[in-house]
């Protein structure tokens, strides 16, 4: 895997640690995060058969299967599959899991709505529902209880499901989410075909979003070499440096907070006063325009690269003022 730059400029910087998420102790939904619950669980819980009828004639709760009943707090999407015998699962659950996910449907054919609901069922005969998409498995039961699919389990599918961009995004958005470890995506790749890992590709630990995901990767499949989260003294980290430029990328809708807004004109403005050739990339421009973006992206490493090249590599081999 691809690893956070160890650039620093300059040199002699000392920069401050990146904040690192502390791991999730589970990979499993509870009911409190879909707002399904069991019969099985609400026992344990101290109820009764007798008051599980009443919240459900006093409409605090709601049936919605054998043994599963939905609270008023209930995702969206997740009902459906539960009375059609399924399970949701795959770019249905991960928003739900917190990882970064695109907008959209990658495995949907042309004409062919994005708005279905993925799901899975263990190995019978049963149709999967109209505006459903099936995910194949082959176990002759359920592989876990959960109403919704846990979060290695929806890595699963999406992996084999979603284009190798998608997948990419999944996995490194679960790792910088620090939802699961490079060695718990490893394993997860290892196990999967390997016409999906070359599709795939080699993953970075180092990408904050699916829109840095998607750039980086781009630029590393067209043969140039990327150093992700560069420290620079008095800025802090910038996402990308690629020949010659610095790309900060927008990680989600536009800016609005002016605090924000102020931060990375900050930033930018000291950037630019030591030479250095600053990028910023929308989210729209990654998701809503990303062609032009990429020719846009092309052409100023092409005409200010050998420039900005040049001031690194002298503001890497100078001493900081303090020094």
């Amino acid at each position: 895997m691809y690893a956070p730059s160890t650039l620093i400029l300059p040199a002699d910087a000392r920069p401050r640690l990146r904040p690192v998420r502390a791991p999730r102790s589970s990979h499993h939904l509870s009911s409190a995060d879909t707002g399904l619950i069991s019969r099985t669980e609400m026992l344990a819980r101290g109820e009764t058969d007798a008051s599980i009828r009443v919240a459900v004639r006093d409409g605090t709760l709601r049936r919605v299967a054998q043994g599963w009943y939905a609270l008023d707090d209930a995702q969206p999407g997740t009902i459906a599959p539960l009375r059609h015998g399924h399970r949701l699962t795959c770019i249905s659950v991960t928003p739900m899991h917190g990882l970064w996910t695109p907008h959209g449907d990658s495995s949907a054919r042309p004409g062919q709505s994005i708005s279905r609901l993925h799901v899975y069922r263990y190995q019978d005969t049963r149709d999967t529902p109209p505006r459903m998409a099936g995910h194949p498995t082959p176990h002759r039961g359920w592989p876990e209880q959960d109403p919704v699919a846990s979060l290695p389990l929806a890595l699963e599918h999406a992996m084999r499901c979603q284009d190798g961009e998608t997948a990419a995004i999944l996995l490194e958005s679960a790792m910088a989410q620090g939802l699961l470890d490079p060695v718990e995506v490893t394993a997860l790749l290892t196990a999967a075909p390997a016409t999906v890992r070359s599709r795939i590709g080699r993953l970075s630990t180092a990408s904050d979003s699916g829109s840095e995901t998607r750039v980086v990767r781009w630029l590393r499949r067209r043969g140039f070499t990327v150093e992700q989260q560069v420290y620079l003294e008095d800025v802090g980290y910038l996402d990308a440096y690629v020949g010659g430029i610095f790309l900060e990328i927008d990680g989600r809708g536009p800016h609005t907070a002016q605090e924000v807004f102020e931060a990375d004109r900050a930033r930018d403005l000291t950037a630019t006063s030591l030479g250095l050739q600053v990028l910023r990339i929308s989210y729209q421009q990654v998701w809503l325009d990303w062609a032009r973006t990429q020719r846009k992206i092309l052409a100023a490493i092409r005409q200010v690269g050998p420039f900005g090249r040049a001031k690194v590599r002298a503001l890497a081999g100078r001493r900081s003022a303090a020094a």
